[in-house]
Parts: C-alpha cells; structure tokens; sequence
C-alpha cells in the first residue's frame, strides 16, 4: 500500500518538475527584449480645473495614450487655473483660458501654451459659452444689456471680456453694462430669482439655464470670429521647458493625441464627465462640447490679444510667437 502511495506520489512530482522545466526552457528561449521588464512611465503632474474642455486628457490616460508615450497622467484638481503650481515645477502644466496666460505673461510671468485646450463650437445658439436672459425681462440681444446687471464666474476674466465683446459688436456701449462675480450655480440661481438680468453662461450650465426657461440671447464668441476659434490652452513655464524639452515634446504629442480622440469619440468623452465633474450622466448626456482641435491657431491668439486689450485687460497686445512654444526655441 504505501509502495502504490509512493509511486504515485513520485510519478505527480515528477511530471510538475518536467511542466517546470518546460515552462523554464519557453522563457530561456524566449527573446531577450520579451525578458526585460516594460520601461518605467514617467509621471507627469497637471492641474485641471473641472470643466469640459479636459475630459479629453482624462479620456486619453484612460485608453492609453499617454502610456503609448511613456508617459502617466496624474490630473490635479486646481480651481485656479494652476498658474502658481506651475510656475513653482509642483506641477508639470496646467490648463486655463487662453486670455488668462495672456494676462499672465502681460504681467512678467514666463509661461508658454504647449498644445491647444479646446475651441467653440462656431455655431451661434449652440456654443459652450453664451449669454442667457429671461424671455420676460424685455433683452433679447446683446445691446439691450446696457444699464442691466450679468454675472461673470471672475471678473476681468474670459467671461466678462466675450460680455463686453458682444456689447460692442451688437452697437451697445460695454462701458454701460455693471458687471457682477457670481459662480455659475449661484449665478443660475440669482437668474432664477430675478437678482440679475442676465449671465454669461459655460458649459454645462448654459444647458441647465435653458433647461430653465433662460434662452440664449447672444454667443459672443460669434462677435470675435464666426469660425470657431480656440478658447483655453494647456501651458508650462519657460524654465520647466528648458529644464526637459523632450519631457515636453511627449506631453505635447500625448495631449494631441488624446483631443483627436476625443474629437472622434464624443460619446466617449460624455462618459467620462461624470468621473471627474458632479454632473449626471443625463446631463453629460445633452450638454455643448467644445471642439478639440489639436492646432494653436495665430488668429485665436492675437484676435484674443487685441480684444483684451481693447477692454483693457491687457496693457498691451501679445505677440504670437513669445506666448506659444515651439519646439527647439
């Protein structure tokens, strides 16, 4: 009994011990590029305002474009456009309005737009910023602002200036307009109530003002450029640039990888809206995306320049080639 027991025992031994070495002579003949461990991604810090416009990076990382580029993305919630994090290397760049870099680097900070953020739709009525008014307060385009109340999430930022932009160009006086800083919930909510007249509204809660019963009135960036223009940008520091320009060179190639595919996946990027922002997926689902376009148009940045500089957010205009960064300069 204890023989059979043996022989057995020996006979199942033996047979792992001859799968072993099987197994052990597939990996001795296997390649040795197979053999090596896959090289180290290097991690690279962003900061993110919650908004739209980045879901396209986050789509990115998450089907592996950024690893295609060596590289990991690690996104960094900054409600502040993430301008100082930059500018300290805390963060490798950051994301904003294309007229806040401008006001940056009109006030000395070296900063330099690495890749286009995204643009506007060029659709008027259906744009990702637009101006929303009550159907009973009597506005019912962009003129009719003079003398009322509108809310802007910041202002002397991006909102204020397209308010005043549509003013102008619909044959009002922006001077006459008073301007009010209101985050997009308590604006849309002050609107409600009757507390203002009007909002210059963003994604998604221009969808929600409308969904509300406040209709679009005016879609400034029409006043700027009927073509869509780019709107915000993703932007590092001088010094973080000459400090690794090939660092850069692959998150410049990963971020217009990652706004092709999201140009081409919409669906796609509506899904990842509820990842990283509170909206639903029914909201996500119906809101206005920007268009994500890989190019850094000279038009969008100058025609930004002068109008910032025209309302005077800007002590002077911009040149092109000092704010964006190109490679080997």
């Amino acid at each position: 009994m204890k023989s059979k027991l043996f022989r057995r025992t020996f006979v199942a031994v033996a047979a792992l011990a001859a799968g072993a070495m099987v197994a052990g002579a597939g990996l001795m003949s296997a390649s040795p590029a197979m053999a090596q461990a896959a090289p180290a991604l290097t991690t690279v810090n962003a900061g993110f305002v919650p908004v739209t416009d980045v879901a396209a990076l986050y789509l990115g990382e998450e089907v592996g474009i950024w690893k295609k580029h060596g590289l990991q993305l690690k996104a960094n919630v900054a409600s502040t456009g993430a301008v100082p994090s930059v500018m300290s290397g805390e963060y490798h760049f950051g994301f904003t309005a294309l007229v806040n870099v401008l006001q940056a680097r009109d006030k000395g900070l070296p900063l330099k737009i690495i890749a286009a953020g995204s643009s506007s739709t060029g659709v008027k009525g259906a744009d990702v910023t637009m101006i929303h008014a009550g159907p009973q307060s009597g506005i019912k385009s962009a003129k009719d602002l003079e003398g009322k109340t509108v809310s802007v999430n910041a202002l002397n930022g991006l909102l204020q200036m397209l308010g005043k932009a549509a003013v102008k160009a619909d044959g009002g006086d922006p001077a006459k307009v008073r301007f009010i800083e209101l985050g997009f919930a308590e604006a849309l909510a002050a609107l409600q109530a009757g507390k203002i007249d009007a909002m210059v509204g963003a994604e998604p809660f221009g969808t929600a003002a409308i969904a509300a019963g406040f209709p679009p009135i005016a879609s400034p960036y029409q006043s700027m450029s009927t073509k869509s223009m780019l709107t915000s940008s993703y932007f590092t520091s001088e010094p973080q640039i000459k400090a690794n320009p090939e660092l850069f060179k692959k998150i410049r190639a990963a971020i217009n990888e990652s706004l092709d595919y999201a140009q081409s996946h919409p669906d796609e990027v509506r899904k990842q809206l509820p990842k990283f922002t509170k909206l639903g997926p029914d909201v996500a689902a119906k809101l206005i995306l920007p268009r994500y376009l890989t190019d850094v148009p000279r038009e969008s940045v100058e025609m930004f320049s002068k109008t910032g500089n025209e309302f005077g957010m800007l002590s002077k205009p911009a040149a092109y080639d000092v704010v964006v960064w190109t490679e080997g300069k």
